[in-house]
């Protein structure tokens, strides 16, 4: 089984490599070779760590001004469709977060893209983009979950799609000086309202650090940036 996992970190955001590494090498399906495609402006450090099992790959990327880092992440990945290719599956986590157990292979649909409930939305429709003229709209009264923008997946040939049609939906919101709520994560949960997940993965299987308790089912935390400078801090140069 070969597996792809992208980080984007630029900038001050490369402070949290070092222990997402770590937490992938640890915890992300441990039986499988791991390709960790970090999406970066800048060198990846010396000191990472020497990890056998994981192959790092740099895709070089520019820094752009908040929100375009995230909001062309699906462009970045597409940038490295070659790597991505070569993985049975491939997924995306948000760098500044951390595996605490075991991704395992029941967690691998044989179809689809693998969503994840939002940590602090997991009741409701949450808060998707209700601007008609956004390619990400869902219309009030739609039966839709809301998924997180910080950590999905699915087999290379889904993920690729998917990844294809988004950064498509948000260049085309871009030509006509339309900005989603919620950036790529409102054009994520519109692409799932219209192709619901091959798997969800239920709260808590994601937590955030600073509004949540972890249980058995718990595999992610989204860490509190709040308490290392916070999110204007990174977002800046």
């Amino acid at each position: 089984m070969k597996i792809a996992i992208n980080l984007i970190a630029t900038n001050k955001y490369l402070y949290f490599l070092k222990e997402i590494i770590h937490s992938i090498d640890k915890h992300f399906f441990p039986e499988s070779d791991v390709s960790v495609i970090v999406h970066t402006n800048l060198e990846i450090p010396e000191n990472i760590g020497d990890y056998s099992r994981l192959k790092l790959i740099k895709n070089t990327i520019a820094h752009e001004p908040w929100p375009f880092t995230t909001l062309r992440r699906f462009d970045y990945f597409l940038r490295a469709k070659d790597l991505l290719d070569l993985n049975d599956y491939c997924f995306y986590i948000d760098v500044d977060s951390l595996f605490i157990r075991d991704m395992n292979e029941n967690l691998l649909p044989p179809g689809g893209i693998i969503g994840t409930i939002h940590p602090g939305l997991y009741f409701g429709n949450g808060t998707p983009d209700r601007n008609p003229e956004s390619k990400a709209f869902i219309t009030h009264g739609s039966n839709n979950r809301y998924f997180c923008g910080g950590f999905f997946g699915g087999s290379s040939e889904a993920f690729i799609k998917m990844s294809e049609i988004i950064k498509s939906n948000i260049e085309d919101d871009l030509s006509r000086g339309v900005m989603a709520i919620w950036h790529d994560e409102s054009h994520l949960n519109r692409y799932l309202y219209d192709n619901p997940p091959g798997l969800t993965l239920e709260h808590p299987f994601a937590i955030a650090e600073d509004a949540g308790f972890p249980n058995e089912s718990t595999r992610i935390v989204f860490i509190d940036k709040s308490t290392r400078g916070g999110h204007d801090f990174f977002r800046t140069s």
